[in-house]
């Protein structure tokens, strides 16, 4: 019998902070659409907006770690497989389905987009553009699928399992490379888009009893400082090549640079969060593993809500604009979490909605 494996519960911090980051961009994604670059607080919304940008590469960098944590040391049968496969997409493309088809509902309601018929709509689905977030859930389900390969691989090469965090560089910062150099364009978003973030995740997963050791605070102290500067030479570079319009600024420096920032972001919250578990009050955990079970709810939730609060917290003033903006985000947190709790408590079927989760 497979001995049991340790439950990783620092992980919920960096979900937490995840999905608190992608209701953030989103927030203040409006905004950046609205303010002229020559208003002063335009670089306070650009760094929330875009300093911010790991947040996708920590959900990948999740999944990476817990699937290459539980199942690179599986034996490797139909059985481990097909158990997999039930799971992850009867949890993920259930709830998937049900908020795509809302969706394509509320993008027509609001005018959004016009009705064309059941074929677009049906590929529209399918290509996750029933609306902006939903894309990402098609990445997970690509690499959910690749799985077997990757652990193959990881099982078969010492060297492929060694160097997993470069090659998924590697085959990152390559394929977007010369899908923007000949243009190359697919009806949904692929998944080599993330595939250094599942790499390197895979690879923490594998070596995990190794790294989960806790940093000292002067080790952790100067990550974070390297970090952030990261970030914000990124945040600076994307404002001139994207904002500006600056093009001297070569695609294959500063599309490194976005991997090497997300990466380290990911491996800095890892190491944060490692702490939090070991060191945070009991309340403090018991609310990030609250969270944490919602965290696919919110992300399926939040545009529609937020959309809902953008009808009524209307700004007269300019004043008034940014203080809605905070309210917004907080609003939307708020009415997210009691949303997807009343639905968990009431219906037994919440799953279908929001994912797996925990009995009430």
């Amino acid at each position: 019998m497979e001995k049991q494996k340790e439950k990783i519960e620092s992980l919920k911090f960096m979900r937490v902070t995840a999905m608190l980051l992608v209701v953030l961009i989103h927030v203040t994604g409006g905004a950046l659409g609205k303010l002229s670059v020559d208003e002063p607080l335009y670089f306070i919304y650009l760094l929330l907006n875009r300093f911010t940008r790991f947040e996708g590469a920590v959900f990948v960098f999740l999944s990476g770690l817990l699937l290459f944590y539980n199942y690179a040391s599986r034996p490797f049968t139909r059985n481990t497989w097909g158990n997999f496969y039930k799971k992850r997409f009867l949890y993920i493309l259930a709830p998937f389905f049900v908020w795509s088809i809302f969706y394509e509902w509320f993008a027509l309601y609001i005018d959004l987009r016009t009705y064309e018929g059941i074929g677009p709509i049906v590929q529209s689905i399918f290509t996750g553009h029933s609306f902006y977030q939903l894309y990402f859930i098609l990445i997970l389900v690509q690499l959910y699928f690749l799985l077997p390969v990757f652990i193959y691989l990881v099982h078969k090469f010492h060297w492929f399992k060694k160097y997993l965090p470069l090659i998924g560089i590697a085959i990152e910062v390559v394929m977007q490379t010369v899908m923007k150099h000949y243009g190359i364009h697919f009806g949904f978003p692929l998944f080599t888009v993330y595939i250094a973030s599942f790499f390197f995740g895979g690879w923490v997963g594998i070596y995990y009893s190794r790294l989960k050791t806790e940093w000292t605070k002067r080790r952790l102290l100067l990550a974070v400082i390297f970090t952030t500067i990261l970030g914000l030479l990124y945040t600076v570079l994307y404002y001139y090549r994207n904002i500006v319009g600056i093009q001297d600024i070569p695609y294959i420096p500063f599309k490194l640079l976005s991997v090497v920032y997300f990466l380290a972001a990911c491996y800095v919250l890892f190491k944060v969060s490692i702490s939090l578990e070991q060191y945070g009050s009991a309340r403090l955990n018991k609310w990030a593993e609250h969270l944490r079970i919602y965290s696919f709810g919110f992300y399926l939730v939040h545009p529609w809500l937020l959309y809902v609060w953008q009808q009524i917290l209307l700004p007269e003033t300019t004043a008034q604009y940014h203080i809605y903006m905070l309210i917004r985000y907080i609003t939307v947190l708020i009415s997210c979490y009691l949303f997807i709790r009343a639905v968990h408590r009431l219906f037994p079927r919440a799953w279908m909605l929001f994912g797996k989760l925990p009995q009430k």
